[in-house]
């Protein structure tokens, strides 16, 4: 017996693929959902000192709350300060106190740091010991390295002017934050500025041994100030403020996992930057930890905000030291960002 494809069911089964052919061609015109796209500056070359933000990416906290985030390195806190200010980059990672600087300069295009994780200033002066540089009045007449982007030579004019010595009163051979280190081993110079992790760091993968190396740090001149926090733009808090709690929501979650298992952090690290030494940024991470980020303030508070009596302290500190008058902690750091106490909580 023939099939009969004409008649009334035929036509009815025309419609049908007629109509789901209909609907597949207006699915394929409606966009897909698309994520804020961010543009991230980190306060130095991928490292263990910004892994956190890999693994909050890795696991997925930005893609929650519907942020796509682009990281790039950058040659230091001056550098972050910059872009932040100029808006061509929506977030940063970089020193509160360099950021203060730029925005007394700049008020027009100041932002505003958000979310604080260093606790302790990490700022230093490293050397080797036979330089003989234990105090700062054993500095004036000595050659120094720095990166003109780095927050230690931003600051250094503040940890001169507290510590009794002319900002003058040294040498000054500048390179670039990645080859700072070279000047050391070289002799070119007796000493070099940075975070104290990151010169240990790469003078012990260079073979240096760690009792020959030696730090004279901004915090013994009595410059009790906050470090490395989340920044973000004016233009980002102006525009878009529902995209800068998430992102800081996204970021305090990573740091939270990342003090809670550095090793996870760092294989993330590793798939960024397959050239790092997974030991050395392992290390280097856990040292931050200890150093920087649990302190008695972060475990009585937690993490991200800062103690008011204190930070007004730091800003009067900075600002005179600067020479910027009428400078207001409200003026550099923004609290109301701030995400869950159970985010920001200490694992």
């Amino acid at each position: 017996m023939a099939l009969n494809f004409s008649g009334p069911l035929a036509r009815a089964s025309r419609r049908f693929v007629l109509g789901a052919a209909a609907l597949t061609v207006l699915s394929a015109a409606v966009p897909a959902f698309s994520a804020e796209v961010v543009k991230v500056s980190l306060n130095a070359p991928f490292d263990g000192s910004n892994a956190a933000f890999f693994l909050a990416e890795e696991r997925g906290y930005y893609k929650a709350e519907g942020i796509e985030p682009a990281f790039d390195p950058s040659g230091g806190s001056g550098e972050v300060a910059t872009r932040i200010g100029s808006g061509t980059y929506d977030f940063g990672f970089g020193d509160i106190n360099v950021l203060l600087e730029f925005n007394a300069k700049n008020p027009d295009n100041a932002g505003k740091a958000l979310y604080m994780l260093y606790y302790r200033s990490p700022l230093s002066i490293g050397s080797f010991a036979k330089a003989g540089i234990s105090k700062a009045s054993d500095l004036p007449g000595k050659k120094l390295g720095g990166s003109l982007g780095d927050g230690a030579y931003k600051l250094w004019p503040v940890y001169a002017g507290i510590s009794g010595i002319k900002a003058d009163s040294v040498v000054w051979s500048y390179g670039d934050l990645r080859l700072r280190e070279a000047m050391l081993l070289k002799g070119d110079v007796d000493g070099i500025l940075g975070f104290d992790s990151t010169i240990y760091f790469n003078l012990v993968r260079q073979g240096i041994k760690p009792e020959d190396i030696k730090f004279l740090y901004y915090s013994d001149a009595g410059m009790d100030i906050y470090g490395n926090a989340i920044l973000a733009s004016k233009k980002m808090l102006t525009e878009r403020p529902a995209v800068v709690n998430g992102f800081i929501k996204a970021t305090a979650k990573g740091w939270q996992d990342a003090i809670k298992d550095p090793k996870a952090a760092i294989a993330v690290l590793k798939k960024k930057s397959s050239l790092v030494n997974e030991a050395l940024e392992l290390e280097k991470l856990e040292w931050l930890i200890k150093n920087q980020l649990v302190t008695a303030e972060s475990k009585a508070d937690g993490m991200g905000n800062v103690n008011a009596e204190r930070f007004g302290k730091s800003v009067t500190t900075v600002s005179t030291a600067f020479g910027l008058p009428n400078v207001k902690p409200a003026d550099v750091f923004d609290a109301s960002y701030l995400p869950d106490a159970s985010i920001r909580k200490l694992p």
